[in-house]
């Protein structure tokens, strides 16, 4: 499925989401090779730097964001990457925006809890407060706690998310496979969470 597809996808179910244009950032010119660790202990990182994007079918950006304690997190990490999950589900959001709210009551349930034995991750970045403000670590763990998320919540003040969340387009999530592949990627905050359940049931065969 490519990206056009995916959100005419999104669109039809009536997905609740914030206002915002989409331009897919992949794209096909030839860039420079990117240089990772590619140590034993590290998630295996693609080298062409082609093959990074927004879109489905495109290798997840590596990036390090703190966790709201001020540690690093890093989605290619030795123990926090994605290749030792299942599935990672990658959900980025801000203060201000209702469908994020609604999503992160839901979140602890229907994706956190209930997907927990099947080894499937999920990843929250936060972008602003509830003034637009950059987030701080105050505004992530109340977050954290105001939801009662137990998994990693992590602050992205200078937005390097933004390529997954054009025009302010939130909440964005993403499901990323054990290869760095995005599998999955939509906006706004559905019934229950249902459509990211709908993917990762029939990803994982449920």
């Amino acid at each position: 499925m490519n990206f056009k597809t995916s959100i005419a996808l999104v669109a039809a179910i009536a997905l609740m989401g914030c206002d915002g244009s989409d331009p897919d950032p992949g794209g096909t010119d030839a860039g420079p090779m990117i240089e990772f660790d590619a140590g034993e202990d590290t998630c295996p990182v693609p080298m062409d730097e082609r093959e990074f994007g927004a879109s489905e079918g495109s290798k997840f950006l590596p990036f390090t964001l703190n966790q709201c304690d001020g540690t690093p997190y890093s989605f290619y990490g030795e123990t926090e990457g994605y290749c030792d999950a299942s599935f990672t589900v990658v959900s980025i959001a801000a203060g201000w925006c209702g469908p994020c709210r609604t999503e992160a009551r839901l979140m602890e349930e229907f994706l956190v809890q209930r997907y927990a034995e099947h080894n499937v991750r999920v990843v929250v970045a936060i972008v602003q407060n509830n003034d637009g403000a950059a987030a701080d670590a105050t505004f992530c763990s109340g977050w954290t706690d105001q939801y009662g998320l137990t998994n990693p919540v992590l602050l992205d003040p200078a937005q390097d998310t933004q390529i997954y969340f054009p025009g302010d387009a939130l909440p964005a999530n993403l499901i990323v496979d054990n290869t760095g592949t995005i599998v999955h990627r939509e906006y706004g905050a559905s019934d229950d969470l249902e459509t990211i359940r709908a993917v990762l049931d029939d990803r994982l065969g449920l």
